[in-house]
């Protein structure tokens, strides 16, 4: 099975995740965002600490199943200098965990997207 990888994430988010089993995140990094806007409500995706550039097979994380999805713009507020850019785009997901687990393989796609994949075990204290 192939997901899609949210990677870079904090260890204190997923730290949170496992110890509650839900945890909402707001993800701001454009290959995030890109994986998030392309899941399904419903879809699994795999949470590594580990960033695009440190990724090797058996690489560590979470799985989690998204239960709730927002993509959309966020107006940033500057003081001093003006930015050439006062939006961003950011996608919320509610999430809730399936297993903590290893991904067996990565692959990029040319949308600098991550996929993972998994064995059948992976989802088996699920």
């Amino acid at each position: 099975m192939k997901v899609y990888g949210l990677t870079g994430i904090s260890r204190r988010v997923i730290d949170e995740l496992v110890e509650h089993g839900i945890k909402s995140v707001e993800l701001r990094s454009s290959q995030n965002v890109l994986a998030a806007s392309r899941a399904k409500e419903g879809d699994l995706v795999f949470l590594t600490p580990r960033s695009q550039d440190e990724l090797i097979p058996g690489a560590e994380g979470v799985l989690a199943r998204i239960l709730e999805k927002k993509v959309g713009l966020h107006r940033i507020g500057f003081t001093g200098e003006e930015a050439e850019e006062r939006e961003m785009m950011v996608a919320r997901l509610k999430l809730s965990l399936v297993n903590i687990c290893r991904a067996a393989e990565y692959e990029r796609t040319g949308n600098c997207e991550v996929l993972f994949r998994f064995s059948a075990r992976a989802f088996e204290c699920w």
